[in-house]
């Protein structure tokens, strides 16, 4: 069962492959940069493509249900894992602060489900207390058997099926950027960041630069969040338009998403994307994708 529907969403995602190596050579520096904090607390690499797949790495879409930003993270998951979400600023939309929630959660998830990958990844996508419940209802851990909304089994087989496509892209194909284009994303503390306007002014970036990205800021001022990071960047290549678009993690279709309230938002931990002259391997050593993280 596990099989067929990861082959199945395979063949989704390659059929989708002029929008897939497009998208990842436009979004290499935040997988490189995500990648980098996937790394450094020694998680499965396959995770630093997880916003692929929710939000196609957009930082300003919001789902039907309510799950915002590039982790696509409800507002209750948000609060739980200290991401700021107030009248002037929803740390969803910040690509620093989500990361830090998603990551912890997922670590959080793995722990609670015994090191089960499927079932943490499942958990991510349904709440743990939903797999909690299948699990006993089922008298099972495999991930197949439970009684789980087909949403939830689409989801994860289809990241299992980008890992496979990713760890052997000649086989299916597929054709991988050269991984060292684009603009390095840092991270920049700024105590006083509460002010976008002021942090613009200061760099001398274009409110549409800063507000593209740093979505996070609803308001130009966050008088109520004391450490705001902003970002700035660019992408290796110019973003598809309408906003919002993604590829849905539900029935396979390139639904348009719609776009959060505001299109200059907020941001808690400054994102300053440079230019930096370096040499970058391909992303199977960047990544580590020969030994991606799971197996069915």
């Amino acid at each position: 069962m596990g099989q067929d529907l990861v082959q199945a969403q395979g063949a989704f995602l390659l059929k989708q492959q002029d929008y897939l190596q497009r998208r990842l050579g436009q979004v290499q520096p935040m997988i490189r940069w995500v990648a980098r904090q996937v790394e450094a607390r020694q998680l499965p690499a396959l995770l630093s493509f997880v916003p692929l797949i929710e939000s196609s790495y957009q930082l300003d879409v919001v789902s039907h249900a309510g799950a915002a930003g590039p982790w696509q993270l409800m507002p209750q998951t948000a609060s739980r894992f200290g991401v700021p979400i107030n009248d002037s600023f929803d740390g969803r939309y910040s690509l620093p602060l989500a990361t830090d929630a998603a990551l912890t959660y997922l670590a959080w998830l793995h722990r609670l489900f015994d090191g089960d990958w499927p079932l943490a990844l499942a958990a991510y996508n349904a709440g743990e207390g939903r797999v909690t419940r299948a699990i006993l209802a089922a008298n099972s851990r495999n991930l197949w058997d439970l009684p789980l909304p087909e949403e939830t089994r689409l989801y994860v087989a289809r990241l299992l099926a980008l890992s496979r496509v990713l760890q052997h892209p000649q086989r299916y194909g597929f054709v991988l950027p050269p991984w060292r284009q684009g603009a390095e994303l840092q991270i920049v503390s700024a105590p006083q960041g509460c002010s976008l306007l002021a942090w613009a002014l200061e760099k001398g970036v274009s409110m549409n630069d800063a507000s593209r990205w740093n979505p996070a800021w609803r308001l130009p001022q966050a008088p109520l969040v004391t450490v705001l990071p902003q970002t700035q960047g660019r992408l290796a290549g110019p973003e598809p338009r309408p906003q919002g678009q993604r590829i849905d993690r539900h029935r396979g279709k390139l639904p348009a998403q719609i776009p959060k309230p505001h299109a200059g938002g907020k941001n808690i931990d400054l994102v300053l994307a440079e230019a930096m002259e370096q040499t970058l391997l391909r992303i199977a050593e960047v990544l580590g994708l020969a030994g991606l993280l799971v197996s069915l």
